[in-house]
């Protein structure tokens, strides 16, 4: 019964030692971002990857103008990008408007006007979220 007690107990402390540990190291664990494949048994990697640290990316997540630069680039991805063009059916006016809309809102931003430059870049997400789909 001794014996047992004694296992459990160095068990469980070679464990909770493990997690420790392992939380220590995940703080500085570079997380990696890019498009990569197999290819003939070969990892392969297409584009260069970003890497960051969680503490770097939490930085990035609570910074103050997070959402400025994530509505940029969120009104880039379906407008701008011909992916983007592709999916929805827009006009010429629309288009027109979305850029118009999206440079006041990032003179704004880069004025440091952050949450008028917030509101005004939500509005040319609006414009893109009530586009018809193709």
């Amino acid at each position: 019964m001794k014996f047992t007690v004694i296992l459990t107990i160095f068990f469980s402390i070679l464990i909770f030692q493990n997690k420790m540990s392992f939380a220590a190291n995940h703080e500085d664990q570079k997380i990696c971002s890019g498009f990569a494949k197999w290819e003939n048994e070969e990892f392969v990697q297409d584009k260069p990857s970003d890497c960051t640290t969680e503490k770097e990316y939490q930085t990035y997540l609570n910074s103050k103008e997070y959402k400025c630069k994530y509505y940029l680039k969120s009104i880039w991805k379906e407008s701008e990008r011909p992916y983007g063009k592709k999916s929805y059916q827009y006009t010429e006016e629309k288009l027109a408007a979305i850029k118009k809309i999206k440079d006041e809102g990032k003179a704004l931003c880069d004025a440091g006007k952050l949450k008028e430059g917030e509101a005004k870049l939500k509005e040319a997400i609006a414009i893109i979220s009530f586009t018809r789909m193709n």
